[in-house]
């Protein structure tokens, strides 16, 4: 019997280092890497907002025929592709994005003049190049919460119509962009999410002179929120 549980003493003693060494494995197990890799995707949603202008009517002599200041509403259908990389620290998920993306949005503005000419403004979305980084936290190894900080580059068409006069101008604006969405795993590669993307941009003027020699300035300083749903396919 003494000899018996000596052996046992000495079998569980040696099974510790073995144990011990075979931990890290079973940490990394627990790390699973869903969301983790290259990815090409797409984004379809709506976008809305509001840009600050003013337009401004100025004399040959520089004395100001009047002004406008108004807020400018728009919205219409935004989608566009992308691609960008997800790596996993355990639940913890860090990656970087590029999407490009096309838009209808649309926004109007119409007043009457004193002289009794409608001045009809209009801005126009384009298009839209974003790069941002994004943080999330995996949840269950299904649901990935994240938030992202970065930069958009925005195409703006904005037109002015008064009378016979007519001018348009396209500007690109550099716009702080942030992100807030939810990523679900539907398959081992291929990842569905709801999105909100927020973006303010700087203002920009136009000027131009008629054949009336009057003067038309307009500043226009955009403000867009979009809503989308996205999906990725992950390698």
């Amino acid at each position: 019997m003494k000899k018996v549980s000596l052996l046992a003493i000495l079998a569980t003693a040696a099974s510790i280092p073995a144990a011990m060494a075979q931990a890290p494995v079973a940490s990394a197990a627990n790390c699973p890497k869903a969301f983790q890799g290259f990815h090409l995707g797409g984004n379809i949603g709506y976008g809305v907002g509001k840009g600050n202008t003013t337009y401004t009517r100025t004399n040959a002599a520089g004395d100001t025929i009047d002004s406008h200041k108004f807020n400018l509403g728009y919205n219409g259908v935004d989608g566009g592709l992308g691609v960008g990389y997800t790596h996993r620290f355990c639940n913890w998920a860090l990656g970087i994005a590029f999407d490009a993306n096309w838009a209808s949005t649309t926004g109007k503005f119409n007043s009457t003049e004193a002289n009794g000419d409608t001045l009809g403004y209009k801005a126009s979305l384009r298009n839209s190049l974003q790069l941002y980084g994004r943080a999330g936290y995996v949840l269950a190894n299904m649901v990935l919460p994240f938030v992202g900080l970065g930069w958009d580059n925005s195409s703006w068409k904005t037109t002015a119509t008064e009378g016979l006069f007519s001018g348009s101008k396209s500007k690109r604006y550099n716009a702080f962009l942030w992100k807030a969405g939810v990523d679900f795993l539907a398959t081992k590669h291929v990842v569905v999410g709801l999105e909100y993307t927020g973006t303010i941009a700087g203002k920009k003027s136009v000027t131009g002179t008629g054949d009336d020699d009057i003067t038309r300035s307009a500043s226009f300083k955009p403000q867009y929120n979009k809503f989308a749903l996205t999906a990725k396919l992950v390698y």
